[in-house]
């Protein structure tokens, strides 16, 4: 029996990457992402609000469709702070509490990202800018799709 410790089909490649994160804000629907942003550093409310107010209603305009959205957030301290509750209050947002990670689209679609990502191997942090745009902007329908469909399937 050949050992699988040096087989090729059984190692699992790692890239040692340079240190450092990008933030990314993005909206999705069945029909399609919304706007994006990316940005550096850590997410505080005031960047939070400001996202919210430059991309979420466009988005809602962009992926216009009969049935109402659902707006969900998790519960990160950015997102719970007054200045954010203030904000959705003003914009006549209803609160919706923070579930677990695997009830919540977005976190699925982020899962799918970092393997996307991990496919291209950036090197550095200005990479890792360059590719996210290009991939964010070609997430297969498909994907939406069967993120949103299953859904129904996770809380039942």
């Amino acid at each position: 029996m050949t050992s699988e410790k040096y087989n090729e089909e059984c190692i699992i490649k790692r890239t040692k990457q340079g240190s450092g994160s990008i933030g990314i804000w993005c909206c999705m629907s069945y029909y399609g992402l919304g706007i994006f942003s990316i940005f550096d550093g850590r997410l505080n409310s005031h960047r939070y609000v400001d996202i919210l107010g430059n991309n979420l209603f466009p988005s809602m305009d962009l992926l216009r469709q009969e049935k109402p959205f659902l707006f969900q957030q998790d519960n990160a301290p950015s997102h719970r702070a007054k200045l954010v509750k203030d904000w959705f209050q003003e914009q006549e947002v209803l609160t919706w509490p923070a579930n677990s990670p695997d009830l919540n689209w977005i976190e699925n679609l982020w899962s799918w990202l970092d393997r996307e990502i991990a496919k291209q191997e950036p090197r550095s942090l200005n990479e890792l800018r360059e590719i996210v745009p290009n991939i964010l902007n070609n997430v297969p329908k498909t994907i939406l799709e069967n993120l949103i469909d299953s859904m129904p399937n996770m809380s039942v």
